[in-house]
């Protein structure tokens, strides 16, 4: 059991499993303080709104590594498994790539700025929406799963800072997605989903060599196991990364969602200034 967990004794059961009243609200939450956010900050001066946002991209790395230090220390299947169970899978990587490519923002050729940030807004945010209601794994959520537990609660609270984060940067002027962007962050992910497969194939041949037992599957490149949705994906293809194809029938909607408050707000414009021309 985590250390950390020990040091929350006698804690209420709270089970979540997918679906139930508690994953509901833990879900609604994260949009709810989007949303709340937004509204506190939006006439505060921009040194306010860059502490918030460092504050809460500073919370989700913590909870990552803190989780994964003390499972290091305590767990000797981790230490034995040490090159498959670094915190290397999608989420996990998000709250390095989002304090560092928005602390880069201003000195990247804008290309390269611009494709970072469709990738956190298109991408980052959809994978941990997708992460908290489709894809949770198992030791997540479910029956006798306590939601009070220290790596429950973590899962929860960095996929839910993870998908609001990159909402904020819009909400808050310091992005604005274009419909270009969605190909830039498609391109970036499959860039990245490339790169990650590579990583899976050297981690592992390193865990056997370290006499570890268990294949590295970050960004569940190589198989579903753990994780109900991505299971029935490996089951029917059962390819290596191509596998997880299918996901693509949840993440078109889901960009349309994204990208739609700003093409309604262009087409309000265009009309706007038509108008104007023709008086």
């Amino acid at each position: 059991m985590n250390v950390l967990n020990n040091l929350l004794f006698n804690l209420p059961m709270v089970e979540i499993k997918m679906y139930n009243p508690v994953h509901i609200i833990v879900c609604l939450f994260f949009p709810i303080m989007a949303i709340a956010t937004y509204f506190i900050f939006k006439n505060k001066s921009e040194k306010a709104k860059l502490i918030f946002i460092w504050i809460i991209m500073g919370i989700a790395f913590v909870a990552t590594w803190l989780t994964f230090i003390t499972d290091v220390i305590t767990k000797e299947s981790t230490r034995l498994n040490f090159f498959s169970s670094l915190p290397l899978h999608m989420c996990s990587i998000n709250v390095i790539l989002y304090p560092l490519f928005f602390g880069l923002r201003k000195k990247m050729p804008k290309l390269i700025g611009s494709t970072t940030f469709a990738y956190m807004y298109f991408m980052g945010s959809i994978g941990a929406v997708l992460a908290m209601v489709v894809t949770a794994p198992g030791d997540c959520q479910g029956t006798g799963i306590n939601f009070l537990t220290y790596n429950v609660f973590t899962y929860w609270l960095k996929h839910g800072l993870i998908f609001i984060i990159p909402l904020l940067f819009v909400s808050l002027g310091f992005y604005r997605p274009t419909l270009p962007d969605v190909l830039k962050a498609t391109v970036f992910l499959l860039g990245l989903l490339i790169v990650m497969e590579c990583v899976n194939l050297l981690f592992s041949e390193l865990n056997k060599l370290t006499g570890g037992t268990k294949i590295a599957n970050f960004f569940y490149t190589r198989t579903g196991a753990g994780t109900a949705v991505l299971e029935i994906c490996w089951n029917w293809i059962g390819i290596e990364l191509v596998y997880l194809l299918p996901l693509a029938v949840i993440a078109v909607p889901l960009f349309a969602i994204y990208y739609s408050p700003f093409f309604i707000a262009d087409l309000i414009n265009k009309r706007k200034n038509k108008k104007v021309k023709n008086q």
